[in-house]
């Protein structure tokens, strides 16, 4: 079952859901109940611990770049 991040239309809650394919129009607010909630786009696994990533970004206790944190 995938993850979906939902917002509630109501009370503008933001909550995930696991969802079975195609019961999204199932889905009610986690705090309120109101079953008009809009699914949102979600930016899942942007970085995911991408080395080219951690190689640009560098952190700030090694300023040389030779720690194993970073590199």
């Amino acid at each position: 079952m995938p993850l979906y991040e939902f917002q509630c239309i109501k009370c503008l809650k933001r909550f995930e859901v696991l969802v079975r394919l195609g019961r999204e129009t199932e889905v009610v607010c986690t705090s309120c109940g109101s079953p008009e909630v809009r699914k949102l786009l979600s930016a899942f696994g942007i970085g995911g611990g991408s080395s080219r990533l951690k190689e640009a970004s560098g952190c700030s206790s090694c300023k040389s770049g030779t720690c194993s944190t970073c590199h």
